[in-house]
């Protein structure tokens, strides 16, 4: 009797951790990719790390180049498949399905911090950024938890700000949720820049004065858009790197047991012995 209530105690336990836990975006086929659109230019000798893909349309690769396969455009049917994971993706997070909002953020006019395991939104409906910010992240110890960032309809980085990454924090944890169109503007600076960013409608990375061939930013993360991604400067996009919790791409891994899941697993394995015992004495 006991042991069926610590049992069944430590089974309750095991689950709570589950539903605290901030889900990323499902992207599926989309996680390969690190620069995907319904159509990209690029007019600077970009680099991205991942696939490179578009819908419809697809002009200055080369000169811009890939780790990854550059798929011609268009419709082919892995950029499409990809695609179709993508907004998938940026629907339910968009619309909070999975992704309901647990802490306000007034704007990006000052320092921030973000805390792990929170989806961030902002009363403003376009958010635009000071230059020389600092925008930190901290994981609390914990390098799989999840920083995502809404905005309702657009997102304008305004010049070149700096991101602290705080006890354990990942650049692949962080996404940023754009409800419109996505904007970094070097400002005379090259911009670097971490987080996925998923944009309902545009991506642009502004030229940095000197041309398309002088650095403008980069992204350590990925980059989609559901109608255009534009690459008006040389940029570098890092791409979607695994975490914990991710065995492939786009293929969910599971997170190893804590010591409560060790507990029960170890529960449910006496569970079965002790079944299998009282069943030996019966046939005796």
């Amino acid at each position: 009797m006991q042991l069926g209530f610590v049992c069944t105690l430590i089974f309750s336990l095991a689950v709570i951790p589950v539903f605290g836990t901030t889900i990323a975006p499902n992207l599926g086929g989309a996680y390969s990719f690190g620069l995907l659109g319904d159509t990209i230019s690029d007019t600077g000798t970009s680099l991205v790390v991942g696939m490179v893909g578009a819908r419809t349309k697809i002009t200055g690769f080369s000169p811009g180049t890939a780790t990854g396969t550059v798929f011609p455009a268009p419709s082919d049917p892995t950029v499409v498949a990809a695609y179709n994971n993508f907004v998938l993706a940026f629907n339910q997070s968009f619309s909070d399905t999975t992704t309901p909002p647990t802490q306000s953020i007034t704007d990006l006019t000052m320092n921030r911090t973000f805390l792990g395991n929170n989806v961030f939104s902002f009363p403003l409906t376009d958010v635009i950024s000071t230059a020389n910010i600092n925008l930190t992240f901290d994981a609390q110890s914990d390098s799989s938890e999840v920083f995502i960032i809404k905005t309702a309809r657009d997102l304008t980085v305004n010049g070149p700000l700096t991101f602290t990454l705080k006890n354990g924090a990942q650049a692949n944890n962080i996404f940023w949720i754009v409800g419109r169109n996505a904007t970094i503007s070097s400002g005379g600076g090259a911009v670097t820049f971490d987080g996925t960013i998923l944009a309902g409608s545009s991506f642009t990375m502004s030229a940095n004065p000197g041309g398309s061939g002088t650095l403008a930013g980069t992204i350590n993360g990925c980059v989609f858009a559901e109608t255009a991604n534009t690459l008006a400067g040389q940029t570098i996009v890092n791409g979607c790197s695994p975490s914990a919790v991710v065995v492939g791409p786009g293929v969910s891994g599971v997170p190893e047991p804590g010591s409560s899941g060790l507990a029960a697993l170890g529960c449910l394995l006496g569970a079965l012995g002790l079944k299998k015992l009282r069943s030996v004495h019966k046939t005796e």
